[in-house]
């Protein structure tokens, strides 16, 4: 993996890795530059890695290289509007973790060597976000112990070790902590977590929660009792689980009566919907919501504003919108985060199945397809003035991050990520 590397700013590493061309990642040699320059002679090609998954429909639009391409530790791949964080691959499980930080130009950020705490050597390391703080955390998970009753133990939700290590995504400084120090605190017998939480639960007894630890920007690591945070009266379940700006974010389930399904920001109630199908969107600077038809948006502050969606219908098809700083998306509707104005694409997108997939500097939006009937997946531009969408060969699922089209592929061993400048797809369509 060959990056340009930034200069590094002060910060207290666990252990700085030496920066060096790792086998996880690819750059063209010169043969291969050589090829692709004679079989497009006229164009300026940004992109200067080969691609680690072939795609030819990529080819065929000009993506024919990439800025960054890297192989990651399955599932250990964040992203945000900046770059992405990952997990170098091991080839021995009882090996430090290396975790690296790349913008989306191909710069490497920052590296930095994280341990496996005992125990953990035969567990799957993880990486959750936090993006409004800027937080990733490194721990591990394993298998749940049999349950004497076979009771499902907090969904949503991974046994894991005591461990973690958290992680500026800035500027890679490193703080690590045994949490049973802290859950000891909240009455805690252990400690579970997943992929969007950066805390953890504390668990009284496999059943039952005791309360929560978060940490915030400081990487300081804090902890309320459920009896802090929870004021709602009835018999409650606790259903999905994350962490946003620092706070806690858990959907409260009414066994008793499925209309009473409360959000909560740390001990501040959301929303109440009728039932707890509620998909979280944690952004960097805002928090979306979605259930059914509903819409909102949460600011740092946490303060709820409800977007009014009559514009646009949108739908249960796509239930897991995406948000970047400047808008949400969700289906072929993109809110503004700065006046929660809708734009509704529905008049123009080439299938009512599509969605918006992101939106570039100029004002130009990405629309994909997924759905499994080769007669309506494809990618599509809308350009910027909202003419009619140019149909482009079908990248299948992609994010859109700072003008870079990104492709992640998983594996059953590794992930790989494949990026691309959005400059190298333009003079295909002028």
């Amino acid at each position: 993996m060959l990056f340009r590397t930034l200069p590094r700013r002060t910060a207290v590493l666990l252990t700085a890795a030496t920066l060096a061309a790792a086998t996880a990642c690819s750059s063209p040699t010169g043969t291969d530059a050589e090829a692709s320059a004679a079989a497009s002679p006229s164009r300026s090609t940004y992109g200067t890695q080969t691609p680690l998954v072939g795609n030819s429909n990529y080819g065929a639009i000009g993506l024919t290289a990439t800025t960054l391409s890297i192989k990651a530790e399955a599932g250990t791949v964040r992203t945000d509007e900046l770059g992405v964080t990952f997990i170098q691959p091991r080839v021995d499980e009882s090996a430090d973790l290396t975790v690296r930080r790349a913008l989306w130009d191909g710069t490497e950020a920052w590296s930095a060597t994280v341990p496996v705490p005992d125990g953990a050597a035969d567990m799957q390391a993880q990486l959750s976000l936090d993006p409004a703080i800027g937080v990733v955390s490194v721990w591990f998970s394993g298998p749940d112990a049999p349950s004497e009753d076979g009771a499902i133990i907090l969904r949503n939700t991974d046994a894991m070790a005591n461990q973690v290590t958290w992680l500026d995504v800035e500027t890679g400084r490193a703080v690590s902590e045994d949490l049973m120090v802290s859950a000891f605190d909240l009455a805690g017998a252990s400690v579970r977590t997943n992929e969007d939480f950066v805390g953890a639960i504390v668990m009284e007894d496999e059943s039952t929660t005791s309360g929560v630890l978060h940490v915030d920007a400081d990487l300081t690591l804090g902890g309320s009792a459920w009896g802090e945070l929870i004021s709602a009266e009835g018999d409650f379940q606790l259903s999905g689980v994350s962490q946003w700006n620092s706070v806690p974010l858990f959907t409260l389930v009414d066994k008793n009566d499925d209309s009473n399904n409360i959000v909560q920001l740390g001990s501040t109630e959301l929303l109440t919907a009728d039932s707890d199908a509620i998909r979280y969107i944690p952004g960097p600077t805002h928090l979306g919501l979605k259930h059914n038809e509903d819409l909102w948006l949460v600011d740092g502050t946490g303060g709820v504003t409800t977007v009014d969606t009559s514009a646009c219908e949108l739908g249960n098809n796509h239930l897991y919108p995406t948000i970047s700083d400047t808008a949400l998306y969700t289906g072929l509707a993109r809110v503004s985060l700065a006046d929660q104005s809708v734009e509704c694409l529905a008049d123009i997108a080439p299938t009512p199945d599509a969605k918006i997939a992101g939106e570039f500097s100029d004002g130009a939006l990405l629309l994909t397809s997924a759905l499994s009937n080769a007669q309506v997946r494809g990618t599509w531009l809308v350009p910027a003035d909202r003419s009619e969408a140019v149909e482009l060969d079908s990248l299948g699922p992609v994010e859109v991050h700072a003008d870079h089209i990104v492709s992640i592929v998983d594996g059953s061993d590794s992930t790989f990520v494949d990026v691309y400048d959005y400059r190298d797809l333009l003079p295909a369509q002028q």
